[in-house]
């Protein structure tokens, strides 16, 4: 099963461990865009579209992401329905030490969940 862009914001938002009431003041105070609860969640439930030039960047700005983060190809693993692995990426090198904990983490998994796959 694939991620939908509103899925996706959703489960980094959640894995980022921040509210909606959090992205919303941080779209606010950020980058002037008002937004309330109840548009956020029908982005998130994909019954409404991010405006690719103003919010798109913003939500990728307020967590951190780059833009194409939010357009890779995903699968949902049947152990966690909000946790999502990468099923393709290319090999990077990685400067450790300018990765977060939780990126540090991230990548883990994904090493651990590749390994699985081969054997």
């Amino acid at each position: 099963m694939a991620f939908s862009l509103g899925q996706r914001l959703r489960a980094t938002r959640e894995l980022l461990g921040m509210t909606q009431e959090q992205v919303i003041e941080q779209l606010e105070i950020k980058h002037d865009i008002t937004m309330s609860q109840q548009t956020l969640s029908t982005i998130e439930h994909g019954k409404r579209k991010v405006e690719a030039e103003r919010e798109l960047p913003a939500f990728a700005a307020v967590y951190g992401k780059p833009i194409d983060y939010f357009y890779e190809t995903l699968e949902l693993p049947a152990t966690h329905p909000v946790v999502s692995i990468p099923r393709k990426r290319s090999l990077v090198t990685v400067d450790l030490d300018a990765l977060t904990q939780r990126d540090k983490l991230e990548l883990a998994v994904e090493l651990i969940h590749n390994v699985l796959q081969e054997t």
